[in-house]
């Protein structure tokens, strides 16, 4: 029976792959032999991986729901939400805890499965080979790098699975790490580049950027003086500078008509209307839109606002981020006009009490349904310039760091109608207030988008506490008496997720002692 659950849990194929001996009916799709002899089949079994990274389960909205709700960052319309993952009281049965694992496995079979039969193989066009398998190892690479840091040491799989080869017990984190550097390595030598690549897919490039915050994860909290990976981190983030560029107005980065691929595109989730991202669903507050169809989950705590306010009070990327007054249909189709916070004081309210992210927000709220031909955008220029900004000033202090964070500050003053003096560019700082200061630009600059999780645990528990939750907990405007209103725990457990439930209950080799702690 554990071997059974943990087929259906992990082994997902498109057109090709193991078939479980339980199965009644022989399969009917070509052969792995007739599916690899052609780029086009080959790219169709491709095509199958990517659908696994927009899937419910994995980008499309349950890496949303796990990783936003649990960073400290946002807030739920989701009452269930504010007594479990919002407090950091996730269990290991919780849905998004074990849906990321799964749909991140899914993914991580079918790239198995396109490594392992293109490398089998001489097709007529080499470099479309090539890419076909750089585009592989580049999302297993960018799957094992999400499970690493949400769950820690995590069972490797680098081969199609068979039966004997399914239960593998937990690797240590260094191993996978070492295996996300070694795919993306090759993911690098084997794309196209930024000028041949397919819109919509990863080039060259967006290998190496992903490897940089590989190194910047793995370098943690120490100097310079204590480890190499800020200089590896420079090495692969440099070879990015240039290759891309910013768009002109950061608003036209959350217009669904501008902003899919953009110059400043490095990668993004592809979705349609078809297969929609539930970005909308997610962001558009509940009887937001004409059809009221949508769900409003997900809403920025008040004090990103406050501390984004205060920063930069005429920073454009205000307006742009965060969405305080809104539409509300009511179930006759008559509307009002529903201001929040900072307008709004009050804490106990589900409509008013918390802003909500303008970015994903359904722009046309005249619509009737949630779908959208938007995507979801995982890497992006501005962060890589953030994170330049960030590297450089480790390895050698600010005086050369500016230049990048501020072509950042120079685009997020010119998106906007009327002239703004800020945000400022950024000059006269010791390299510990750069520090401090390039870790909040990266929620200005980026909320909203995936990283807040991941940014504020890599340089530790401590990091996390006091500009996490020590925040949170003594931002003034907060009731921790009402529902709405929830305290942060100091809890060190809320650094990795538990190992879902069903791995422990499927899997020989994972038992409740190789549980995470704290669970």
């Amino acid at each position: 029976m554990k071997i059974k659950n943990k087929i259906i849990y992990i082994l997902a194929f498109v057109l090709v792959g193991v078939v479980g001996c339980e199965m009644q009916e022989e399969p009917k799709f070509p052969t792995a032999d007739n599916l690899f002899s052609t780029t086009e089949g080959a790219n169709t079994v491709l095509n199958g991986c990517y659908s696994g990274v927009a899937d419910f389960n994995y980008y499309g909205a349950d890496f949303m729901h796990l990783t936003y709700f649990s960073s400290g960052l946002f807030t739920s319309n989701r009452d269930a939400s504010l007594t479990d993952i919002l407090i950091f009281q996730q269990g290991p049965s919780l849905n998004f805890v074990e849906n990321v694992w799964k749909g991140g496995y899914r993914v991580i079979s079918r790239t198995n499965d396109v490594i392992d039969n293109l490398t089998l193989v001489t097709l007529p066009d080499e470099e479309e080979q090539n890419n076909i398998l750089g585009q592989a190892y580049f999302l297993r690479a960018l799957t094992y790098f999400n499970l690493v840091r949400l769950y820690g040491g995590v069972p490797l799989l680098t081969q199609t699975v068979t039966v004997e080869t399914l239960n593998q017990p937990r690797s240590t984190a260094e191993v996978v790490y070492a295996q996300i550097i070694k795919d993306l390595e090759a993911a690098a030598d084997l794309l196209k580049d930024e000028t041949t690549q397919s819109a919509g897919r990863p080039a060259s490039p967006a290998a190496s950027m992903l490897l940089a915050k590989v190194y910047m994860t793995m370098a943690g909290n120490q100097t310079a003086g204590q480890t190499d990976y800020w200089q590896k981190a420079y090495d692969e983030a440099i070879k990015v500078y240039g290759k891309y560029a910013l768009v002109d107005d950061y608003r036209n980065l959350w217009i669904e008509s501008t902003s899919n691929n953009s110059v400043e595109s490095v990668f993004e989730v592809q979705g349609n209307e078809e297969n929609t991202l539930r970005l909308y669903q997610l962001f558009t507050p509940s009887n937001g839109n004409a059809g009221r169809s949508v769900w409003g989950r997900i809403k920025p705590n008040v004090e990103c606002y406050d501390l984004h306010a205060a920063k930069y009070p005429a920073d454009p990327r205000l307006e742009a981020t965060f969405l305080t007054e809104w539409t509300k249909y009511a179930a006759n189709g008559k509307t009002s006009i529903i201001k929040t916070y900072p307008t709004f004081k009050n804490r106990n309210n589900k409509d008013k009490s918390y802003p909500w992210l303008n970015k994903y927000y359904m722009k046309d709220h005249t619509r009737q349904n949630y779908n959208t031909n938007m995507n979801y955008v995982a890497l992006r220029y501005a962060d890589l310039l953030l994170m330049l900004a960030e590297i450089e000033n480790e390895l050698n202090g600010p005086d050369n760091a500016y230049a990048y964070v501020n072509e950042v500050m120079a685009r997020a003053r010119q998106s906007a109608d009327v002239a703004s003096d800020e945000p400022a560019d950024w000059s006269g700082l010791t390299q510990e207030e750069f520090r401090v200061a390039i870790m909040f630009e990266y929620r200005y600059e980026l909320l909203g988008e995936g990283h807040e999780w991941f940014n504020d645990r890599r340089r530790g528990y401590e990091y996390f506490k006091a500009n996490v939750v020590d925040i949170h907990n003594n931002t003034p405007a907060y009731d921790f008496s009402k529902l709405r209103d929830v305290e942060l725990p100091d809890d060190s457990r809320n650094m990795l997720m538990p190992i879902p439930q069903s791995e422990l209950t499927a899997n020989p080799n994972i038992n409740t002692v190789d549980q995470n702690p704290g669970y």
